[in-house]
């Protein structure tokens, strides 16, 4: 019988490492990097992820175009007013006249509440629905459930990170077209985004990759991360109320920083990084947990 050459029993590869006094880490790094590539071209070269980019491109053109490029002549005046009078104080946005360039404070105020749905939406199905199909455990002949679990995950954040970075440059430019004067600035403050943003994903996907798998499809994803931002949340604010102590449990919501994070601006937004990383931490150890414990 001929044995494929490409497939190594495990007690063989476990061998193989012992007897070369090598461990298993490069292994599980490379697997992982295969894996993540492999989630961007899927992202980057199917159908499915290039109609999900022509959405995200038409949805950033409205918003490009008209809030954010009609923002910075309304904001120049305001910030000109004296304090406490400014029309945006009055309606809660006050942190916005923060920004020396306003066309960067409208978009933070945006992509704070419009990121953290698209990652949901989009990082909902990691090992759901190839678990279902049951195409993961073939998956897995080749390559750890933690390097596909991992894998993923930072599939998932580049892919997020690189239409942050594309929106960032296209705000970048339209303040360019206004005044190039303002590049410097611009790209300071951008950088200050584009690590702030990222960061406040990270839980957001480390929850979806949790439950992806835990349930058996996307939509159950979905409809768990929506159940655990609200129904969490109130039933840790009805407790607060009688034991303040509890009031700290609120840190474990992906998200929860986020209306603090708003107030911020630029640089200051780093200050809040500890939580999402802490979130993130906490997620993605239950979630491989349950991968491992997982039939396939």
């Amino acid at each position: 019988m001929i044995q494929d050459p490409e497939i190594v029993k495990p007690s063989t590869l476990t061998s193989s490492y012992l007897l070369t006094g090598k461990t298993m880490i490069p292994s599980f790094l490379k697997h992982t990097s295969l894996i993540c590539q492999f989630e961007l071209k899927r992202f980057f070269a199917t159908r499915k992820g290039l109609l999900y980019m022509i959405t995200f491109a038409f949805i950033w053109y409205l918003i490009l175009f008209y809030p954010i490029r009609f923002s910075s002549d309304f904001l120049g005046q305001q910030q000109n007013t004296p304090e406490g009078n400014s029309f945006f104080q009055f309606i809660g946005f006050g942190s916005l006249l923060n920004w020396r360039i306003p066309e960067l404070g409208v978009y933070w105020h945006f992509s704070l509440v419009i990121f953290p749905l698209l990652t949901v939406v989009t990082s909902a199905d990691q090992t759901c629905s190839d678990r279902n199909r049951g195409t993961l455990r073939f998956v897995c002949l080749r390559v750890s459930r933690g390097s596909l679990f991992f894998g993923r995950f930072s599939g998932i954040m580049l892919t997020q990170a690189i239409l942050i970075l594309a929106s960032l440059l296209s705000t970048v430019a339209l303040i360019a077209f206004r005044d190039t004067t303002l590049l410097p600035v611009a790209f300071n403050s951008a950088s200050a985004i584009f690590l702030s943003l990222v960061i406040a994903l990270l839980p957001f996907t480390a929850m979806m990759a949790a439950l992806s798998a835990t349930v058996q499809s996307a939509r159950q994803a979905t409809s768990w991360a929506i159940l655990i931002w609200t129904f969490l949340a109130w039933i840790i604010s009805i407790f607060s109320a009688y034991l303040p102590a509890l009031n700290s449990l609120k840190l474990l919501i992906p998200g929860y920083q986020i209306s603090n994070l708003s107030q911020l601006a630029e640089w200051q937004t780093l200050q809040l990084a500890y939580i999402p990383l802490l979130q993130t931490i906490i997620l993605l150890s239950i979630g491989r947990w349950i991968i491992h414990r997982q039939s396939l």
